[in-house]
């Protein structure tokens, strides 16, 4: 697969995979608000925040960017990466937030996670931004 086309599937994963989050963390409000499920509202906010809002944010860089610069610097791999990460994170918040249960290593690793993810995704769109532009054709 070459790099343009694994970068347009990664930035469709991102916006279904955040799509999901929203409808679960959607779902969890709903029945947080009717009281058929009373959770604390952490967990549905780190769905609908980090879930939906990063991973529509980092989907959607990944289409408009290298439209815009008209290059792709960005590694197919580090791009996996990237997903595998912010999800890790996501989901061991998340895990931490539903349990009530403070566990400082699972967190810790969860923030680490993000933040590399982060910083990946930051790496990957500035390379795309400052990389030499396509000749047109």
């Amino acid at each position: 697969m070459d790099n343009v086309a694994g970068t347009s599937k990664m930035a469709r994963l991102y916006i279904a995979t955040g799509f999901l989050y929203f409808v679960v963390g959607t779902i969890l409000l709903a029945f947080n608000i009717s009281g058929l499920m009373p959770i604390a509202r952490d967990p549905i906010f780190i769905l609908l925040l980090y879930g939906f809002v990063t991973q529509l944010i980092f989907g959607v860089s990944y289409i408009f960017v290298p439209g815009v610069s008209r290059h792709s610097g960005t590694g197919y791999r580090t791009i996996i990466v990237e997903y595998a990460l912010l999800n890790v994170g996501i989901i061991a918040f998340e895990s931490v937030a539903l349990t009530s249960q403070k566990s400082v290593p699972i967190l810790f690793f969860g923030l680490v996670a993000l933040l590399i993810a982060v910083m990946l995704h930051a790496a990957n769109i500035w390379k795309t931004i400052i990389g030499k532009k396509k000749a047109a054709t």
